[in-house]
């Protein structure tokens, strides 16, 4: 049997300019997500015939998929205006399990930057809900969660 120390892993090499780009990156995505909200378009409503709505327990997993869905649609919106002032290039949805859920490319003068949006759905009303998220940087640098709101009724 193959013990841990005994293995040889692929060490990702930070580039020098990583603090720089994630800064870049992370104020697009936050522009964009405010713009949605300046304008009230950061909402999912979702209409039921349930008397009681929707049970909380384990909200998560119908409100992840939605979240996911709403942040493209807004990525790919403005991905598709070529004249876009968030220098968005490029925006694709990822796979059930994959990595990411949703990939975005920037251009910053003569280069593609490359970010990677995990959605993560939470919820005010359920105690210790979002305390522990799994945010990974390869520096320790990470950026504060960015919220919207589903509305149900």
């Amino acid at each position: 049997m193959l013990k841990y120390d005994e293995l040889k892993f692929k060490m990702p090499v930070e580039s020098d300019t990583y603090r720089e780009d994630s800064e870049f990156v992370v104020s697009k995505i936050i522009g964009i997500l405010d713009g949605r909200m300046a304008v009230n378009d950061n909402k999912i409503i979702l209409n039921t015939n349930l008397k009681a709505g929707l049970p909380l327990k384990d909200i998560n997993k119908l409100a992840g998929p939605l979240i996911e869905a709403w942040a493209f649609e807004i990525f790919a919106g403005i991905r598709d205006d070529d004249s876009n002032v968030y220098s968005l290039i490029n925006a694709e949805a990822q796979g059930r399990l994959d990595m990411a859920d949703i990939i975005l490319q920037f251009r910053k003068g003569k280069s593609v930057l490359t970010g990677n949006i995990d959605v993560k759905a939470t919820s005010d009303d359920i105690t210790k809900s979002g305390r522990s998220p799994n945010i990974t940087s390869s520096a320790g640098y990470a950026q504060p969660m960015l919220k919207t709101l589903i509305l149900c009724s």
